[in-house]
């Protein structure tokens, strides 16, 4: 997605700023729909400014966060948090962090299925047997019928390659990478967890 926005810095801009009011406006439904308490270490991949991990640790205070992000991202973060500790790096290229679980939020959905195993395996390669990944997309029904889900499957096709994708197909992205098959939680928003062990 990003390398689309390379030569658009204004649209970069906007889209950042849009993403960022979105990703707010969704935290409290996740916050309510899963314990965060009992990890230690939570590593947030392609988090952004850091909004959801800060709150993710205010519900467990006695885990720690390290945000993992391109430079470009975190060279422009300007706040502190004595649990949380900022990672520059790219995960096509650079190893994640190491911890006991791990956040991509609307982090898959941006490419193809290729990419997505890509990431996947880099977050497995970093991730401890039995680590925890929490994927946080809106995740398709298998059989129901969800309009805003296949109409932002439309949008993520048109501008980024990407896709929302359903229980199964997301199953088949985590056999591919190394984590069991998801279970898949509900938030009261239009966000799903799709929740997975390192095996």
């Amino acid at each position: 997605m990003w390398a689309y926005y390379e030569s658009r810095p204004e649209e970069a801009r906007i889209f950042g700023q849009a993403m960022t009011a979105k990703a707010a406006g969704d935290i409290g439904s996740v916050l309510g729909s899963y314990d965060f308490s009992r990890f230690d270490v939570i590593a947030d991949i392609g988090g952004g400014r850091g909004h959801l991990l800060r709150a993710v640790l205010d519900r467990a205070p006695d885990a720690r966060g390290v945000l993992f992000d391109l430079p470009e991202v975190t060279g422009q973060l300007d706040f502190e948090h004595d649990r949380l500790t900022v990672q520059a790096g790219d995960f096509f290229v650079d190893p994640p962090p190491v911890a006991d679980a791990y956040l991509l939020m609307e982090v898959l959905h941006d490419g193809p299925d290729p990419e997505a195993v890509k990431i996947l395996s880099a977050v497995r390669h970093a991730a401890p047997a039995g680590a925890t990944v929490l994927i946080i997309e809106n995740v398709l029904p298998d059989q129901d019928p969800d309009p805003r889900g296949h109409t932002l499957d439309i949008i993520m096709l048109a501008v980024t390659g990407g896709r929302e994708r359903t229980p199964s197909q997301l199953a088949t992205l985590f056999d591919q990478a190394g984590f069991s098959t998801p279970t898949i939680t509900k938030t009261d928003g239009p966000l799903r967890l799709a929740v997975a062990h390192a095996i």
